[in-house]
């Protein structure tokens, strides 16, 4: 440690020494140089010689230890520089105790604050693209140079891309839809915001599209485009319309008969008794399907909005289909129809709310009557499967078309409308049976062939 110090002393004072050595020896010379005795010349030769000499040595050493000191100080300058790059460096070892040592030390501080202040800045990087990329909607970021810096994978699948497809790419070359560039391009021209809905081309997704400005203190960075998927909910707001359109026909309808018909009564038909009994017929016809209409409208509000809350027990399937049989014997008998129910094994248990298992069974079965053939015949079939129930609902009517199978569960669609009106039919039956099905967390599927009657079977989960 010592003669570390030592030498470092040396290094630095050499050249003071040299100059002190210098000054006093041509102080000698010029102090002799008046005397021109024979002594003296060769006494001044030696001097001159030693002189040059000595510099000659000053001169070699001087430039080595310049040499010497330039290396370290070069050493310690591409240290600084790895260390302003962010790197991991290390100081030269020999200057870590020698003259150098205050300005390594300070190097060496300096380096971890930076490191610090990287990690901390990798870690809040990471924090933000990992709520990024935990959103339901869909993020593109862009710097000020029109360039993707990141897609998240909500937008990335929205729009079929991967991260290698949008990272460092201009916008314009990704997103080939002219109005979402377009929106973009005006976002960073002007730095402001921009808010649109927007079908996305070559997908079925309408998206509301917001693009905002960011700033870093004064200066702008770029913008971040969120697109929030609003394409349910335009397709809800659509089947909210239908439905209030259809249930406003579906009760104009008969209440415009039943006006129509007060109406005739009080302008003299009353006096008439065949005319009074049967128009009074038909108004309490149309009030049955009035009524009919609003209960399953009812049904349908609770089981959507979820108020009705499943009870489930275990049912015996054979009293509940026997009752429900005993309450449409009339419209049966009329028709002509035969029914027939086969339980394996017996008695027959299913796991399911007693109350909605015999709506939808209930409404099945009454869809087999109405559109049965006359003298045709209805046939309950119930078997277990691996973890689940079927039931079976059979029937040897008019069938349902291909085209209609995917439609049927739609609330007021109807298959031949003047026919189901006719037959009584609000439309609902079957939204009601998939809606009970599906809050067992079971299905409804459906067989037909046309003209050769149709198959429902109820799936529950056991």
């Amino acid at each position: 440690m010592n003669f570390k110090k030592a030498s470092a002393f040396l290094r630095i004072f050499f050249p003071f020494l040299v100059s002190f050595g210098l000054t006093f020896l041509l102080f000698g010379i010029f102090t002799v140089v008046k005397f021109n005795t024979y002594e003296v010349l060769i006494l001044k030769k030696e001097l001159y010689g030693l002189f040059f000499s000595f510099m000659i040595v000053y001169s070699v050493i001087t430039f080595i230890l310049v040499l010497l000191l330039y290396k370290r100080i070069r050493k310690i300058s591409h240290y600084a520089g790895e260390v302003s790059q962010g790197k991991q460096a290390s100081g030269p070892r020999e200057d870590r105790e020698g003259v150098f040592r205050h300005l390594i030390t300070n190097i060496d501080a300096m380096s971890d604050r930076l490191k610090d202040q990287t990690e901390s800045a990798g870690q809040e990087q990471k924090r933000i693209f990992a709520i990024l990329e935990s959103m339901v909607e869909g993020v593109l970021v862009i710097d000020a140079e029109h360039k993707i810096i990141m897609a998240n994978s909500t937008l990335a699948r929205a729009f079929d891309l991967t991260q290698e497809d949008v990272r460092g790419k201009y916008f314009w070359e990704v997103f080939r839809d002219s109005e979402i560039n377009e929106m973009i391009k005006k976002s960073l021209s002007s730095q402001t915001q921009s808010k649109r809905e927007h079908p996305a081309l070559l997908t079925d997704s309408i998206f509301e599209i917001q693009v905002s400005p960011v700033f870093g203190g004064l200066k702008f960075l770029g913008v971040v485009a969120v697109f929030h998927n609003v394409t349910k909910l335009k397709a809800l707001e659509r089947a909210q319309n239908e439905f209030v359109a259809n249930v406003s026909h579906e009760l104009k309808t008969p209440l415009t008969s039943i006006l129509g018909y007060i109406e005739t009564l009080k302008n003299g038909a009353i006096d008439n008794v065949k005319d009074r009994s049967e128009f009074l017929n038909i108004i309490e016809d149309h009030s049955k399907k009035l009524h009919l209409l609003i209960e399953d409208l009812l049904v349908l509000s609770k089981a959507e909005s979820d108020r009705q809350k499943l009870k489930k027990e275990t049912v015996d399937l054979e009293p509940m289909l026997l009752r429900i049989f005993r309450f449409y014997e009339k419209p049966i008998k009329t028709k002509g129809l035969t029914a027939h129910v086969e339980l394996v094994p017996k008695p027959f248990s299913v796991l399911a709310d007693p109350g909605a298992l015999e709506q939808a069974l209930s409404n099945l079965i009454d869809n087999a009557i109405k559109y049965n053939s006359p003298s045709g015949s209805i046939d309950v079939r119930a078997v277990y499967e691996p973890g689940t129930v079927r039931i079976e609902i059979r029937d040897t009517g008019i069938g349902i078309s291909p085209a209609d199978q995917t439609k049927i569960f739609e609330r007021f669609y109807r298959v031949e409308k003047s026919r189901s009106r006719e037959l009584g039919g609000t439309g609902l039956g079957l939204s009601i049976v998939k809606n009970i099905a599906e809050r067992h967390l079971g299905k409804i599927e459906v067989q037909s062939l046309t003209p050769k009657g149709t198959v429902f079977s109820l799936i529950l989960p056991q």
